[in-house]
């Protein structure tokens, strides 16, 4: 049922972490190392921004369209039958999405932890899974990621400090060396995994804020560049550019490096327990939006009826689609990313000119202008924003200082690290003080005043 769904700010956030960053952990990553080798770990800058540009173009959707899906609102702007076609195209790119998702995950298990189970037994375990979830809500699945998304990005952060005794930071040297055509490269493979973003539109009806919305998206979008550039850096300085640009499951190898105690020595297996239950409400998020993109077409608002039928669809055309990992690794890197650009970029532009005519003279504030709430919120906007913009700065004077200075590299390495962390923080400001206006707003409704 798609009419009782809400979703608060907070899940907002960390369904976008997962969403985004589970993917990238299986066999992704070694595609970004082989372009940028060392200098893979820059490469998270431009996907932020195109994601962040999708988040605003839903954001301005729910301003426009209220209590409407993208699926909805295609049919009303394009009609039966453009706004249909339109539809089976975003349907057949969240089966994309959830072809690679699945058969990536069963290959996965298979290959490193299951291999004398048979891979049919493990696809049978994710649509039974995907259908027991596809009987519930978007919500049901934000809840249950709010106990594990935060666990698995705190694990994710702690691996430097869990590797610190096989981390060497001269494998990361002379930083900013590989071309710039070759960052610009890795720039753009994620590209395809960040698109995934795009899969919110489909429960812009539980989405009652724009603005706190957009913020929380934002957030949640930032959290994967801040924690894919640490996991990137991390590998890159314990196995260096040649080993992980040819392993099939870095992250996985690079887990297994972990030694706490001569007694302790399979940590990959409380890392994995932790990924799974995050990677499969990605899987769980991208089988719902099909639901209520298959059922929009018959005007459906409970999809219980197309359960059963679509996961057994999903499942058994993931099989013929992708044989094995290699043909995955290769969509994810080259063809996902063309197909992002060529289908999903040109419709948010188009939605994105159709909204701003429609919201025309229509402004909407949570906190009224002038008090110091307001203030916080413009100047964390802004130092978000700045932030950003500062890393990609810092790329190019890094590369044109490269042959000059020794330790330009370093120094550009510090910064944009530093201006990516603040960025961080800076985003988690701007979503909290939208939410506080959001409660003071409510407040100041019912007593006649907002507090100064």
């Amino acid at each position: 049922m798609i009419h009782k769904q809400v979703v608060n700010h907070r899940q907002i956030a960390w369904l976008v972490g997962s969403v985004l960053m589970t993917g990238m952990m299986i066999s992704f990553l070694r595609s970004v190392v082989q372009v940028a080798r060392m200098d893979a770990w820059f490469s998270q800058i431009f996907p932020i921004f195109y994601a962040i540009f999708i988040a605003y173009v839903l954001s301005e959707l729910v301003e426009a369209y209220p209590g409407k899906n993208i699926f909805e609102i295609l049919f009303i702007i394009g009609g039966k039958w453009i706004g249909g076609a339109v539809n089976l195209l975003i349907l057949f790119y969240i089966w994309i999405i959830l072809a690679i998702d699945i058969k990536g995950a069963a290959d996965f298990l298979h290959i490193s932890l299951l291999p004398t189970t048979p891979l049919e037994i493990i696809l049978l375990v994710f649509v039974l899974l995907m259908m027991y979830y596809g009987k519930t809500s978007l919500e049901v699945a934000a809840r249950v990621n709010e106990f594990y998304f935060p666990v698995y990005f705190i694990m994710c952060i702690s691996l430097y400090f869990l590797l610190m005794n096989e981390y060497n930071v001269e494998r990361l040297e002379p930083i900013l060396t590989s071309r710039l055509d070759r960052i610009v490269v890795s720039n753009f493979l994620p590209v395809g995994v960040y698109g995934d973003v795009f899969l919110i539109g489909a429960f812009l009806h539980a989405v009652v804020e724009p603005r706190l919305f957009y913020a929380a998206m934002k957030h949640g979008i930032i959290i994967v560049g801040f924690g894919t550039t640490i996991m990137l850096l991390v590998l890159l300085g314990v196995m260096g550019f040649i080993i992980a640009g040819r392993l099939n499951f870095p992250i996985y190898i690079l887990v297994q490096q972990i030694h706490v105690t001569d007694f302790l020595d399979r940590v990959e297996m409380i890392l994995f327990s932790v990924w799974f239950p995050a990677f499969t409400i990605k899987v769980i998020v991208a089988y719902l939006a099909f639901l209520v993109g298959v059922g929009s077409f018959g005007g459906q608002r409970h999809y219980n009826t197309l359960n059963a039928p679509c996961g057994w669809f999903i499942v058994v055309s993931s099989i013929f689609a992708f044989p094995n990992i290699a043909d995955i690794d290769q969509f994810i890197s080259y063809s996902l990313p063309l197909i992002v650009l060529a289908f999903q970029l040109p419709l948010a532009l188009f939605l994105l000119i159709h909204v701003r005519r429609k919201n025309k003279g229509r402004e909407q504030s949570l906190i009224p202008e002038g008090t110091k709430l307001y203030r916080f919120y413009r100047s964390m906007v802004w130092t978000t924003t700045v932030c950003l913009s500062g890393c990609v700065i810092v790329i190019l004077i890094g590369d044109f200082f490269k042959d000059k200075s020794a330790v330009g590299g370093v120094a550009t390495a510090v910064l944009y690290i530093a201006f990516l962390l603040i960025a961080l923080l800076t985003s988690y400001g701007e979503m909290q003080a939208l939410n506080h206006g959001k409660q003071r707003l409510g407040r100041a409704k019912q007593a006649g005043t907002f507090r100064q």
